[in-house]
């Protein structure tokens, strides 16, 4: 998570160890380097991979330290005082408010958090602004409202404004009813000019309680989606958990701080522009909503691919041989009803087929005698060129100008992908192909991305017509294509 002053603190309180033992600590909350210092008064026995330690702190907030983990133990002796103990632990997460949280519990109603782009993917552009020339405005506000102190007015007073509309968008989805809301703070003005700062919070809320396994599920299913549409990998902050039994005008939240949150390559300069995003959820709001459910309505079978996909987007202008390869394996492990069917075995070859097994398994067992059988078992099936050229014929159908030859590309980075597994080179000189493996990479990447959010019914026509820069992963392989295609065919010739 983002270490603010808030998320890295320090807060003193005493806590109860699953033996029962109450016992004083400190919380040091801080990403992947929390800990919590602990002073039991007898050695802390092993802790289970669901331990829960709760606490109270100084201020009388309730902690939950969930899946912890002993980090360090130890202690001595104190001359006649006699001995102490220690012991850190390391929690997954921690929840700090006016409850405990209860992890196996399906009391939570609904998390909110933001990302670092959130402003730019929801660009509601009219939310703030203001108005020049507003004399009679300006004059008119004055008078109505009478203000409790005097204001001057100069020649060419101005009006800033907020617009007051929350909500950006709200869309119900598979995982539950997903929001963007414009969060203003107010002060109360100055002659610094500091008026107004606006956060936008993105909120899940689930048709039903969850358990916080599920929750942590779900939100990473719209990080995986919020990154795509950035372009870039998105860090996961201020989460908080909205938990059932609340009024409505007093809500229930927890701070949620999570040690292992999504965080964004340190050194990632791909700043998305506004234009360059694939959806548009303030101006063309149907578009997004139809997009987000539907992907969302295969996330369950697609989770693994895209999970892998999110991988290597997360390694931003960092290329190498393994990211090759998982591009490449995202289509191997996708769900059957995304590929290619099996192609039918003449007779000849099932009989072939056949007899080869016979031979085979008169044999003894051995690697390679079973990976002969292992491939006669899929004759039929489809080979991994297939499944990607399956979705270069879905990309093609809407984009085929902007990317001429997509699968002979496409070919090729299977081809360099299946050197680096099995070593052998497909009649290409692997050195020539060397500086164009980001190249290759990102075509096996793009294909991914872009089929599956076409199957989502995202208007890629549309999107190919429009004017871009090069603020997102798509745009940056469109505008280095053509380019990158002639010095590959030049490569291979």
């Amino acid at each position: 998570m983002k270490n603010s002053k808030k998320n890295n603190l320090q807060s003193a309180g005493n806590f109860t160890i699953p033996n029962e033992q109450k016992v004083f600590g400190n919380l040091h909350l801080n990403g992947r380097s929390t800990v919590l210092h602990l002073q039991p008064k007898a050695e802390l026995s092993p802790l289970d991979e669901n331990s829960v330690i709760n606490g109270e702190l100084g201020d009388l907030r309730k902690v939950s330290c969930l899946q912890c983990v002993v980090g360090s133990t130890g202690g001595g002796f104190r001359g006649d005082a006699g001995q102490y103990h220690y012991a850190d632990i390391f929690p997954h997460f921690v929840t700090i408010g006016d409850q405990h949280l209860k992890p196996d519990a399906h009391s939570i109603k609904a998390a909110h958090f933001t990302t670092n782009d959130v402003p730019l993917i929801f660009n509601d552009f009219g939310a703030f602004g203001h108005f020049t020339d507003s004399n009679s405005l300006v004059k008119s506000f004055v008078k109505e409202n009478r203000p409790t102190h005097e204001i001057a007015l100069g020649d060419s007073p101005e009006i800033f404004y907020f617009s007051g509309k929350d909500e950006v968008i709200a869309v119900d989805t598979p995982i539950g009813q997903f929001r963007v809301s414009h969060r203003p703070s107010y002060r109360t003005g100055g002659s610094n000019g500091s008026l107004v700062k606006n956060s936008m919070i993105v909120t899940l809320e689930y048709s039903e309680p969850v358990v916080l396994g599920v929750c942590i599920e779900r939100l990473m299913s719209i990080h995986r989606f919020l990154s795509l549409m950035a372009g870039r990998k998105q860090s996961i902050e201020s989460v908080s958990l909205e938990l059932v039994g609340h009024s409505v005008s007093k809500p229930s939240l927890l701070e949620l701080h999570w040690s292992f949150a999504p965080k964004r390559p340190k050194k990632d300069d791909n700043v998305p522009r506004i234009g360059d995003i694939p959806l548009d959820a303030v101006r063309r709001p149907e578009e997004f909503k139809v997009v987000l459910k539907n992907w969302l309505s295969r996330e369950a079978e697609w989770r693994t691919a895209r999970i892998r996909y999110a991988g290597c987007m997360g390694k931003g202008n960092s290329y190498s041989i393994d990211r090759i390869v998982a591009a490449a394996n995202m289509f191997d492990i996708l769900p059957q009803d995304a590929m290619p069917s099996a192609s039918p075995l003449s007779d000849e070859l099932i009989k072939a087929q056949k007899d080869c097994r016979e031979i085979l398994k008169r044999l003894a067992v051995g690697v390679e005698r079973d990976s002969i059988l292992g491939a006669l078992g899929r004759m039929n099936q489809p080979s991994l060129t297939k499944k990607v050229l399956h979705r270069v014929d879905m990309v093609n159908v809407h984009l085929a100008s902007q990317f001429p030859e997509l699968a002979s590309v496409a070919t090729t980075a299977v081809k360099i992908r299946n050197f680096f597994v099995h070593g052998s080179s497909g009649g290409f000189d692997p050195e020539k192909l060397e500086p164009l493996l980001p190249f290759l990479t990102n075509t096996l990447e793009f294909i991914f991305a872009a089929s599956d959010l076409i199957n989502a019914g995202w208007d890629a026509p549309a999107w190919g017509k429009r004017h871009h820069s090069r603020g997102h992963n798509f745009i940056s392989f469109r505008w280095g294509y053509e380019n990158h295609l002639a010095l590959l065919k030049k490569a291979l010739s």
